[in-house]
């Protein structure tokens, strides 16, 4: 008979090589069980055996940054976990054992609701709520997959009507590990409890995610996993001659990058801020005198914030979870068409932008016939340069 004492985890969280982790872990966390709760489970073999669990996503959360200049062959979404959790337990004669299981995973900044329950798992084929993408007509648009899964997406082709038009798919490997929100250590039990994703062993986590660009011409995607199962989504082009269509990019629920378009109305507007006092006018170097041309409020703080509201004109109505999602999003971009993205490809440059909409209502076909919103956006950055 023997009872659970303590348990220490080793977490690391880090980017390239899978298998080549730093030295030393960005955590160590170490958690006791008293020493009276180990003495009743020695003595009482009846007595449910000790659990331990460490919560580790928001740990893990503080690691997974997002790198996006409008390049998704230089986006940066995901990273590398490793946990080592050594268990220590004392046996009746008060001799210690311990074990250690070391576990890999991938992080995403994804998240579920809670109607999903605790550690729900994401998506692992196409990483997006909508079931119809909404597509300006000739635009590229990118769709992620989950490419290197062993339940994930094998392959991916594109179709116009019937025509194929993509005969080189992406093919993932087959090789599958976990990744946990929380690590749950039971001395009943030989392993971690492990939910959320799999992966396969890559030169980088960012390799996990194929974030395929669409044939312009395409109007549907077939994507199929490894065990054989195929679905399809379709991609409905939109073109509105009245308005210049705006792309928007943005961290979804899933943890990756995702493109929604707004095909109606912008309008731009300006907010300012200002802090000021008052200066005297008056000039005592020879006589007592003053410029009236000069100011007499002089400024402490001087700044402004540009602002967007943007209409997506009429979209599926599986849109509304993508609104969503949206506007809880951490990461959102708009392009600017007049400059490109420095690290190379042909895309327009993603700045950052915030949601400055707090409440939407959510439409449906039933009550509302023709989907559209109206969403409000404040640029990340102040008019004026203010990074010191």
């Amino acid at each position: 008979m023997k009872a659970l004492k303590q348990a220490e985890l080793q977490l690391w969280v880090y980017g390239g090589d899978i298998l080549n982790h730093p030295n030393n872990p960005n955590y160590l966390l170490t958690k006791v069980v008293p020493s009276i709760e180990v003495a009743n489970r020695l003595a009482n073999p009846d007595i449910p055996k000790s659990v331990i669990v460490f919560e580790i996503s928001e740990l893990i959360k503080d690691y997974v940054t997002i790198e996006f200049d409008g390049n998704y062959n230089a986006l940066v979404q995901t990273k590398w976990v490793r946990t080592a959790v050594r268990r220590t337990y004392v046996e009746a004669d008060g001799t210690e054992t311990s074990d250690t299981t070391v576990k890999y995973g991938i992080a995403f900044r994804g998240y579920g609701n809670i109607a999903e329950g605790i550690n729900p798992e994401l998506s692992k084929d196409l990483m997006i709520s909508n079931t119809v993408i909404n597509n300006k007509c000739g635009s590229f648009i990118t769709a992620p997959f989950y490419t290197t899964s062993e339940d994930g997406v094998a392959r991916v082709d594109y179709f116009q009507n019937q025509t194929q038009l993509d005969l080189n798919p992406p093919v993932g490997n087959i090789s599958q590990f976990t990744i946990a929100q929380e690590v749950k250590i039971d001395s009943a039990v030989d392993d971690v409890i492990t939910i959320d994703k799999t992966f396969s062993v890559t030169t980088s986590p960012d390799d996990s995610i194929s974030t395929e660009e669409i044939p312009v011409d395409a109007n549907r995607i077939t994507y199929t996993d490894s065990s054989g199962v195929s679905r399809s989504i379709d991609i409905k082009c939109i073109d509105d001659c009245k308005y210049d269509a705006q792309k928007v990019s943005f961290i979804n629920k899933f943890g990756v990058m995702q493109d929604m378009w707004f095909f109606a109305k912008r309008t731009d507007s300006m907010s300012s801020q200002r802090e000021s006092y008052r200066s005297t006018k008056l000039d005592i170097s020879n006589i007592a005198s003053y410029k009236v041309s000069n100011h007499e409020n002089s400024y402490l703080e001087n700044q402004g914030k540009e602002r967007f509201t943007m209409n997506t004109g009429f979209i599926h109505e599986s849109y509304g979870e993508v609104v969503k999602e949206l506007l809880v999003s951490e990461y959102v971009y708009m392009y600017d068409v007049n400059r490109f993205s420095p690290s190379g490809g042909y895309s327009n440059l993603a700045v950052p932008v915030s949601i400055a909409s707090s409440n939407v209502d959510i439409k449906t076909r039933l009550n509302d016939k023709l989907i559209e919103y109206t969403l409000e956006f404040e640029a990340d950055s102040d008019f004026i340069q203010s990074v010191r």
